[in-house]
C-alpha cells in the first residue's frame, strides 16, 4: 500500500508534502515548531495556513503560482506574516534561490517574510541574513520526541526512517543524513532487511567514525569507510572505520580496521586482522610463541568484561578463516572456519563457558604455520533483546568493545 506521504517524485518535494501533512494535520505541532527553529513571533494557530509549492496567499491555478523559484512550503496568515520554507536533500542549498523566495513575498504584502532551510548537511557558504538552518535529523530528532504524544509526529518520523532506508537501498547518493541512530530494534514486528540494516549501519558508522575516544585511540574521522554497502538481500551487512596509521594505504586490508557487521539476528563489533596485513605480524606472533598469544587473548577477555556484563547476552570471540576467491570480484569462498568464546581461555568459574585453551592454541599454530589465505579478528556478538543495543547507548558499547580489543592492534602494528 503506497505511503500517504508519497505524492511526488522527486525526493524534495516527498519530504516536504510529509512534513506539511504533518503540521496541517495536527496544528498544535505548527507553532512549537516554528519557535524551535528560532521563530519568536509566531502568530495564534486559528490563524495559520500551511501551503506547498505556493506563494504565500496566491491560488495555486495563478500564473507566478505556475513559474520557477517558489518555495516548497509555506506557513502563513492572510494579513502578512509568512515562514518560507525551501528543502534540500540531493541538491547543495543555493542563496540565490531563497533570496528570490524573499523578494516574492515582499511583492506580495509580506514585508518581513522568515526563510527556513532544511538541508542534509549545513551550508558551506552563505545565506540570506536571519535565514533558520536545520538539518533533517535534528527535524527528526524533534519529532521523534513528540511521536509518543502526536501520532502524525510518529508517522513522519516513521516516512523519514523508511524513506532513507529505501534511498540507501538504491543507492541513492545524498550526503548527509535524514535521521538519527537510535539503536538496532530487529525483532519479530520489526524483522531484519538488508535495506534497513544498510541504513542502520550508515548512521552508526557516522557516530563511531566522530567518537572521540575512538578517535584518541587512533581512528581516522576523516578516513574512507567502504564506497558501497553490497550484496544486497542477504542476511547481513558490513562496514569498517580506517585507522589513521593506513591514511596512505592503497588497500585497506595492508593494516587492523575496526569492522561494523548487522547480521539477521545479532550485531557484532569487531577487530579483523587481514592476511595481508603489513608490518611483519607473523613474525613477531612466532617470537612471543604459544603463551605469549595466550597472555594477548587472556588480557582481551578479562578487558571484554565489563562490555559483556552491561549487555545482556553478549558474547566474546576470537576466530581464523581461510578463504578462496574465485575472482576478483567475488566475496569470498570459506574452506576452513575455527571460532572460540575468549572464556575458554580465562577459566574463572564465573562462566557456563569451560577452561579449554586448546582452542586457542589451534589458531596460533595455524598463524604461524599458514599457507593459504587467512584472517583474524576478536569480536563481541550482541544481541538484539539487549536493551543498550536497542538505544542510542548502542554507540558506546561499540566503541567499549574496539578499546578493549585494541591490546590486539597494538600487538599487530607493534607499538
Amino acid at each position: 500500500m503506497r505511503n500517504i506521504f508519497d505524492q511526488y517524485d522527486q525526493p524534495e518535494n516527498k519530504l516536504t508534502h510529509a512534513l506539511a501533512c504533518t503540521l496541517s494535520h495536527d496544528r498544535w505541532l505548527i507553532r512549537p515548531f516554528l519557535r524551535w527553529l528560532g521563530i519568536a513571533d509566531v502568530p495564534p494557530v486559528r490563524e495559520l495556513r500551511v501551503v506547498e509549492q505556493q506563494v504565500p496567499g496566491v491560488p495555486v491555478a495563478s500564473e507566478e503560482a505556475e513559474s520557477t523559484g517558489l518555495p516548497d512550503a509555506c506557513i502563513y496568515t492572510p494579513d502578512g506574516w509568512a515562514a518560507l520554507i525551501e528543502a534540500k536533500v540531493q541538491a547543495k542549498p543555493v542563496a540565490d534561490q531563497l533570496r528570490r523566495h524573499r523578494r516574492t513575498a515582499l511583492r506580495h504584502g509580506y514585508d518581513e517574510p522568515h526563510l527556513v532551510l532544511i538541508t542534509v548537511d549545513l551550508p558551506k557558504g552563505k545565506v540570506p541574513e536571519g535565514t533558520r538552518v536545520v538539518e533533517w535529523r535534528d527535524l527528526y530528532a524533534w519529532f521523534g520526541s513528540r511521536s509518543a504524544r502526536s501520532q502524525w509526529a510518529g508517522r513522519l518520523v516513521q516516512y523519514l526512517e523508511a524513506f532513507e532506508s529505501k534511498m540507501a537501498g538504491q543507492d541513492y547518493d545524498f550526503r548527509g543524513t535524514l535521521t538519527m541512530f537510535d539503536g538496532l530494534k530487529f525483532d519479530a514486528e520489526h524483522p531484519y532487511t538488508w535495506r534497513e540494516a544498510k541504513r542502520l549501519i550508515r548512521l552508526l558508522g557516522d557516530e563511531l567514525q566522530k567518537h572521540k575516544d575512538l578517535i584518541r585511540l587512533g581512528v581516522d574521522p576523516e578516513g574512507k569507510r567502504r564506497p558501497a554497502i553490497t550484496g544486497r538481500g542477504g542476511d547481513r551487512v558490513w562496514d569498517f572505520l580506517p585507522l589513521k596509521v593506513a591514511h596512505r594505504a592503497k588497500n585497506f586490508t595492508a593494516y587492523p580496521h575496526l569492522t561494523m557487521n548487522i547480521f539477521q539476528d545479532e550485531a557484532v563489533a569487531m577487530v579483523t586482522v587481514p592476511n595481508g596485513v603489513t608490518g611483519g605480524f607473523r613474525s613477531r606472533l612466532k617470537e612471543a610463541g604459544i603463551e605469549g598469544f595466550q597472555t594477548l587473548v587472556s588480557r582481551l577477555e578479562k578487558n571484554l568484561r565489563p562490555v559483556c556484563r552491561r549487555s545482556k547476552g553478549a558474547k566474546p570471540m576470537v576466530y581464523i578463516i581461510q578463504r578462496h576467491y574465485p575472482s576478483q570480484r567475488s566475496a569470498g569462498v570459506v574452506d576452513a572456519r575455527l571460532d572460540a568464546d575468549l572464556r575458554t581461555i580465562a577459566g574463572t568459574g564465573k562462566s557456563r563457558v569451560k577452561y579449554q585453551p586448546e582452542w586457542v592454541d589451534a589458531i596460533y599454530a595455524v598463524l604461524c604455520n599458514k599457507q593459504s589465505n587467512i584472517q583474524l579478528g576478536t569480536n563481541v556478538h550482541f544481541r538484539y533483546d539487549c536493551p543498550l543495543i536497542r538505544s542510542p547507548k548502542a554507540v558506546d558499547l561499540f566503541a567499549q568493545a574496539w578499546i578493549a580489543m585494541w591490546p590486539l592492534v597494538e600487538f599487530v602494528l607493534d607499538h
